[in-house]
């Protein structure tokens, strides 16, 4: 196993985001905030007089007539139920709960003379990233090792038949064990290259993916009474969050199928090692980011029985910081182990900076009002093509994810529809709300990495609110999100999947919400 060097490449490290799908999972958001827009599955864009308006509409602060602190807690349990072709799966469902602070923030009521003049304040949890998928199961068809191998192009052999460099992934691949090349098949004409798994052999794949992180909003917005009927807000608004994304893949020789007369590696002291036993694929991937956009409306009274309200919402300016790194690790039935990885300079680790920008969204609602029956129905426009990514470093590294996600991402609608009602100090709510996967199914096949795709969303909701007095209320949301996606288990990189054979794990995932708020008059 002689020294050779990388091939390096900038866009080339699977760990790494900066593809199209995560531009999208990093621009959406949940599809309430706070109690009482959960319980009701909508976001507010008609206008109303709650904490929520400040994260769809801030016009809607406008209506409240008395100062009030709110404060609100959320928690969420996340099921996968799993499918694939190819792998027989031992386990097909991975659980996962998630806690904590959903919304703290005031409004004031500022006294004036004439009309309405309302300030608020808040910080709210707009996006929650948690999720797990586990997987095992029995694969005779294909093996991850061969998607190391190295293309034609990805490896450079001196006139004696020495190798002597390879592109990033494969170089670390090789340093680990996990394909091995061969002298005397390349001096025969051959491709000189065995992975370290004979195909066809039955071995065990084990699998653990985990993303966990937040997106939170602080909101400044003002709302005023400009005529008669109208309220009219505008806010500024800082997002704040992490990401963190962990892939941890193992293939195990159960059966004893791969022995020393398959595949053996010659160290450089001579030393041999020989049969494969186990390997481990693991990525890592830490995401900081930090983004500013603004948001207008208007809320106006149609009568005695309607309302109206339109928002708009301006691209957000987002700034990521982001580390990413890949370990390998091969264990053999004789010789012990080789693995690569582990060194912060190792090729496949780094530190990158970029900066991602959302598309413009328009949202509006239209209420119905009579006697203590409300009823919302509303939409939000959002052109996911204009999602963009950008960089200062020197030439245009998004050129083919930008590419991808004008060719790719498509104009989305979301809807939902609620209904609240109104029994003296309670409150009943339900609703239904759907979001469609911005993207046209067709194409897309040839475009995502093996990154979880962000598909489409339905939900359904209960909701239940309490008033204790005149100053202190409690409300209760629970809703469920329902959606299907995908994962591929072997790694791509900027060239698509590294080989034909893919186990494909699809997912049906459940999302259990439940918000739980206090607003408290002062």
């Amino acid at each position: 196993m002689g020294s050779i060097i990388a091939i390096m490449t900038i866009t080339v490290s699977s760990a790494s985001a900066q593809t199209a799908a995560d531009a999208l999972r990093f621009s959406q958001r949940e599809l309430s905030v706070g109690a009482r827009m959960t319980g009701m599955s909508t976001r507010g864009f008609v206008g109303i007089g709650d904490f929520s308006a400040l994260h769809s509409n801030p016009a809607g602060i406008g209506y409240i007539t008395d100062s009030r602190f709110n404060i609100s807690i959320r928690g969420s349990d996340i099921a996968n139920d799993l499918y694939t072709d190819g792998l027989r799966l031992d386990k097909n469902r991975s659980t996962v709960e998630r806690s904590g602070l959903g919304n703290i923030g005031v409004l004031y009521d500022v006294p004036v003379t004439q009309g309405s003049l309302v300030a608020g304040l808040g910080v709210s949890r707009v996006r929650d990233f948690t999720r797990t998928l586990n997987f095992s199961g029995v694969n005779a068809n294909s093996t991850i090792s061969s998607s190391f191998l190295p293309f034609d192009n990805e490896y450079k052999i001196d006139e004696n038949g020495n190798l002597e460099e390879l592109n990033d992934l494969p170089f670390a691949a090789f340093n680990a064990g996990i394909f091995e090349y061969y002298q005397d098949l390349y001096l025969q004409g051959e491709y000189p290259f065995f992975e370290a798994v004979v195909p066809g052999t039955a071995i065990e794949q084990l699998g653990d993916v985990t993303e966990d992180g937040s997106l939170y909003e602080a909101t400044g917005a003002v709302a005023w009474q400009a005529t008669k009927d109208m309220m009219v807000g505008v806010s500024a608004n800082l997002i704040l969050g992490h990401y963190s994304f962990d892939y941890r893949f193992m293939e195990r020789d159960i059966f004893n199928e791969n022995t020393g007369e398959h595949y053996d590696v010659l160290l450089d002291d001579g030393s041999l090692l020989q049969g494969f036993d186990e390997l481990s694929y693991e990525q890592r991937l830490r995401s900081d980011m930090a983004g500013f956009n603004f948001r207008a409306g208007i809320s106006t009274k149609l009568g005695r029985a309607f309302r109206l309200g339109v928002t708009f919402e301006s691209p957000t300016w987002t700034y990521i910081e982001e580390s990413y790194g890949e370990q390998f690790v091969t264990r053999f039935d004789v010789g012990g182990e080789l693995s690569y990885g582990e060194l912060r300079d190792d090729v496949g680790s780094g530190y990158f900076e970029y900066s991602l920008r959302s598309p413009w969204r328009l949202g509006a609602g239209l209420q119905f009002s009579s006697g203590s029956l409300t009823l919302t129905a509303e939409a939000e426009l959002v052109d996911w093509g204009k999602l963009k990514l950008s960089s200062d470093e020197v030439g245009d590294l998004f050129r083919e994810a930008n590419r991808d996600i004008a060719d790719t991402y498509e104009m989305a609608i979301n809807v939902a529809l609620g209904a609240e009602w109104e029994i003296g100090r309670f409150s009943i709510r339900g609703g239904v709300a759907a979001r469609p996967a911005p993207y046209d199914s067709s194409v897309l096949e040839s475009v995502v990495s093996d990154t979880l795709e962000p598909g489409e969303l339905t939900a359904a909701s209960l909701g239940f609110g309490f008033r204790f007095t005149n100053r202190v209320r409690m409300d209760l949301g629970v809703q469920r999100v329902v959606t299907e996606d995908y994962w591929h288990a072997y790694p791509s990189d900027a060239g698509g999947p590294r080989q034909d054979a893919q186990v494909q794990i699809d997912e049906s995932l459940t999302k259990d919400v439940v918000v739980l708020g206090l607003a408290w008059k002062f």
